[in-house]
């Protein structure tokens, strides 16, 4: 997935290129070296354009890794929200999206690498992973499928366990059994009841 977001069909204008090739070049520097290790020469040298051009479209260092870190977010939460679109019980959703969410960061690891450390970083990851968790947290316990209050410091909770999974699975490779344990982890947070 190296050209990632060059590939998307909705690039028309040269701008557009252009951005996309700095983020998937951006993408390529960061998971490597990570952001503090990251020069903007390096990701300007990978989009293969000049530093000026890198500055015609991103601030500094900093803008580019948000923009980088939003937009792995978004893939990695886009398919799973799409897919789990039908479902209807929440146990189930949960379960589904984290094991989705798991196996797709691993899957794409430039994007699991990036994607733990703009987690740390950017609050606005942190919201927008979690919506998703959050809505059927709170649906489950509406219907009485999680007999636990709503707690913020238990979604924190089920986040570490999916990130400790990720990380994991990055440095020894994909592991079902890894994925199974966090899903059974997090139901046992929830006191989950058929």
């Amino acid at each position: 997935m190296n050209n990632f977001f060059q590939s998307k069909p909705n690039l028309l204008s040269k701008k557009d290129r252009t951005r996309a090739a700095i983020i998937d070049g951006a993408i390529d520097v960061l998971s490597k070296k990570g952001y503090q290790n990251s020069s903007i020469k390096e990701m300007a040298e990978k989009a293969g354009i000049a530093n000026g051009t890198f500055y015609n479209h991103y601030k500094d260092r900093k803008s580019i890794f948000d923009e980088v870190g939003k937009l792995i977010a978004i893939e990695l939460t886009k398919t799973i929200e799409e897919d789990e679109s039908n479902t209807k019980d929440p146990a189930q959703k949960i379960i589904n999206s984290t094991k989705q969410f798991i196996e797709r960061s691993v899957q794409v690891p430039d994007w699991g690498i990036i994607f733990l450390e703009a987690y740390d970083y950017m609050p606005v990851i942190r919201n927008e992973v979690s919506k998703y968790l959050v809505q059927d947290i709170k649906k489950g316990i509406k219907i009485k499928v999680f007999k636990v209050s709503y707690d913020v410091f238990v979604v924190e909770q089920i986040i570490v366990l999916i990130l400790h999974a990720i990380r994991k699975q990055l440095k020894n490779g994909y592991d079902n059994k890894i994925v199974d344990k966090t899903t059974s982890a997090i139901m046992q947070l929830l006191k989950y009841k058929k």
